[in-house]
């Protein structure tokens, strides 16, 4: 009885109109789910499953004034001091252009406003004196603040002075920017590589136009789908950066597994709709567990729910399942309705009309002294991976955008030369009870112990809120102070009140992270709830998080991978040398970014300042590049397999898979290291790390393991690779050991 998918074949070539025309409908119906919009998360906010990302997000829902309405701007000049009458003379000209700005101004903090004050001073004004910070708060919330943005930027401006603007918002808006700049240089570079790779590969127009056809659509799918489910699921731009990373990769691979596989049946004489059965049940069947293996990896992401790993892996998930969708069906009824015509408009390659003799013929050299092969390899692949041994982990941070970004130079200044400037500052948010009263001396009795606490921890400059002070509730509030009165207003809501307490040490750091620690053991004893927010406090937590779930998100991938490739395989040994050999290989990838973005090899050339790697890195990493290696694993042994199907014997088998596999596989990898080599140039630090690390774990997947590692092992193996407890007694299994 013929196969299903070998059926379906059949089918998609009898109905290949409807096929098609159901695929651009399918397209339209994700054109009209982009226009509807999304309602993405803050990929830079801690996520709000966890305490930080929840004290975030009650501060930008229920306080009117958050960090974000802060814009501060520098004023430099290379001569003058700024006690100069000129020097403030064109500071306070340069802030008129304010009033273009339609949001009400709230305060101008200036140095001038107490130049007798040395506090003041060493907030305002830079060591050498040659700069003057101001900073500038705006009335209005977050996204009132965006939408003016450019024109709070433009605004101040000076003919005599270098005027530098940063602030919260300003660096979240520029890493979203670059991140949309990220995708579309990354598909600048990709798919052009790509259509010159196929070109190489199949050597004409019609056959290498193809697998571009379904990449282009499996994008807006993946993307419409990834809009259409983030109103239930947490999605955040990550997600679409991830659709072009590894969609385009797994669509175009897939595409030419499938359309290969059809002009070798062609070839043996077969017709159109008999090539399209055969690369159904073979090619389709190959890419149909790859997908699986591919999906498996992705679902590890899921595991870790108090990072945007999930939403990453969402993104890519979707990618994998829009690229198989078209491969199997769109692509198919192309196939039937072009024919022959796949050979059409040949390119003239030279040096490509032997099919995969070079495979063939370096494996069976390989074979001919495994032990002398496997063991260098092996040994140099562990050499690529020693330097992870030394990897340095944090959550981000403003190291991780370039390094000549106004934004981060401007916010670095203030943090270096400015000696009262405080960058670290943790809040702490107190969620009220439904009904309690904020303005009640009992709260503020309560709240002030947690805040006599937190001021005894080593690292905490000053505590200092209208809560904190209890003997303040015996008055009105009109009666407050107007410095307490505003920071009461713009701090406290029915439902929250905002702490903002100063630390000496920088954010991710050692130090900071011991003081979160510290500090969460008066707030967690106290009766009242109180969040302790800042990226150092998601940083303690997403450490945490990650120690106690990476083991358990490992074992899962390792051991649904060794099924899934025992059931195309029917071996017990295959799948797990499968599974060691890539571990290898993503071990090498993982030792070659700690060389390259920790340690510093390529910062001047990519552009980057070396640091610790983001703690999303290595799962991210690994769950993807797992399950892209596993992808061409899969690929090459279904061609192994089916050799050895038909001789029985391992060496031929294993030489043959690979000169069928060769070519095609070395093409799939170069399609996905061109498309992962657009993303090395990316400006956001974890996608140009990630790029990086995925075409680092392609490339030795593809040439040491594929050419070297697989071949030896299976040959010391021998009949042994094709074991399997299903296999009965009396099976009799011939060819040489």
């Amino acid at each position: 009885m013929e196969a299903l998918l070998s059926r379906s074949g059949r089918v998609i070539h009898r109905s290949r109109n409807m096929v098609i025309a159901a695929s651009i409908a399918s397209i339209l119906v994700s054109v009209i789910l982009i226009s509807q919009g999304n309602e993405f998360d803050d990929g830079n906010s801690p996520p709000t499953s966890i305490e930080s990302g929840r004290a975030l997000e009650l501060v930008n829902d229920e306080l009117p004034i958050v960090s974000t309405n802060s814009v501060s701007y520098i004023f430099t000049h290379e001569s003058m001091e700024w006690d100069h009458p000129e020097f403030e003379k064109e500071v306070r000209e340069s802030l008129k252009g304010l009033e273009t700005v339609s949001l009400d101004v709230l305060v101008i903090s200036l140095a001038y406003d107490n130049p007798d004050d040395p506090g003041h001073l060493a907030r305002h004004v830079s060591i050498d004196k040659h700069r003057v910070a101001v900073f500038v708060e705006f009335n209005g919330s977050e996204d009132e603040i965006a939408k003016e943005l450019g024109k709070i930027k433009d605004a101040v401006d000076s003919d005599q002075m270098e005027v530098l603007v940063t602030g919260s918002l300003i660096i979240d808006t520029d890493f979203d920017r670059m991140l949309k700049d990220d995708q579309i240089r990354a598909e600048i570079i990709g798919i052009p590589l790509s259509l010159i790779i196929l070109l190489f590969v199949f050597r004409t127009v019609v056959a290498s136009m193809l697998p571009m056809a379904v990449a282009l659509c499996m994008f807006p799918m993946a993307t419409g789908l990834s809009y259409f489910i983030s109103s239930w699921f947490s999605m955040t731009q990550y997600s679409v950066s991830m659709i072009t990373l590894i969609g385009l990769a797994v669509s175009i691979d897939y595409s030419l597994f499938m359309i290969s596989r059809f002009r070798e049946e062609l070839g043996k004489g077969q017709d159109v709709e008999g090539a399209i059965a055969t690369m159904m049940d073979t090619a389709g069947r190959a890419i149909l567990f790859s997908g699986a293996t591919v999906a498996v990896g992705l679902c590890s992401l899921f595991y870790f729910t108090a990072t945007h790993m999930p939403s990453m892996g969402m993104g890519a998930f979707l990618a994998v399942i829009g690229a198989l969708i078209y491969s199997l069906t769109l692509l198919p009824a192309l196939l039937s309705l072009i024919g022959h015509g796949i050979d059409r408009l040949r390119v003239p390659i030279p040096w490509g009309q032997e099919e995969g003799r070079f495979w063939e013929d370096f494996s069976r050299r390989v074979m001919k002294n495994p032990v002398g092969w496997l063991v260098p390899s092996m040994g140099f692949l562990l050499l690529l991976g020693v330097p992870f041994l030394h990897v340095e982990l944090t959550a981000g941070g403003l190291a991780t955008l370039p390094p000549d970004l106004e934004s981060r130079q401007a916010y670095e200044i203030l943090e270096d030369e400015f000696p009262a400037f405080t960058a670290s500052v943790v809040p702490l948010v107190v969620v009220f009870e439904e009904g309690q009263d904020p303005f009640s001396k009992a709260l503020s009795s309560e709240v002030t112990e947690v805040c006599e606490g937190v001021a005894t921890v080593e690292g905490v400059i000053s505590v200092s809120h209208p809560l904190c002070n209890p003997s303040l509730f015996d008055t009105e509030l009109e009666d407050w102070p107007e410095d307490l009165r505003i920071e009461w207003v713009t701090t406290v809501s029915d439902s929250v009140a905002m702490i903002s307490v100063p630390i000496e040490y920088p954010s991710g750091s050692e130090e900071a992270e011991r003081l979160i620690k510290d500090v969460r053991m008066f707030t967690s004893s106290s009766e009242e709830e109180v969040l302790v927010g800042s990226w150092t406090s998601y940083e303690v937590d997403m450490k945490e998080h990650l120690k106690e779930r990476i083991p358990v998100a490992l074992t899962f991938v390792l051991l649904v991978t060794m099924v899934l490739v025992w059931f195309q395989v029917h071996s017990v040994l295959v799948p797990i040398k499968a599974v060691f050999m890539n571990i290898l290989s993503i071990s090498a990838s993982f030792g070659l970014i700690v060389v390259v973005f920790q340690d510093g090899l390529l910062a001047g050339p990519l552009n980057f300042t070396p640091q610790p790697l983001d703690l999303m890195v290595p799962p991210l990493v690994f769950g993807i590049a797992f399950g892209l290696s596993m992808d061409y694993e899969v690929l090459m042994l279904s061609r192994i397999h089916e050799s050895w199907l038909e001789t029985e014997d391992n060496t031929r088998a294993v030489s043959e898979g690979l000169q069928a596999s060769g070519r095609l596989i070395t093409g799939a990898a170069a399609i996905m290291i061109a498309v992962f080599s657009g993303f090395i140039f990316a400006d956001v630090m974890i996608i140009k790390s990630i790029g990086f690390a995925l075409a680092v774990a392609v490339f030795v997947d593809a040439t040491i393991v594929r050419a070297i590692v697989v071949p030896s092992a299976m040959r010391l193996m021998g009949r042994a690779n094709w074991w399997s407890p299903t296999l009965s007694a009396s099976s009799k299994v011939k060819g040489d050991a």
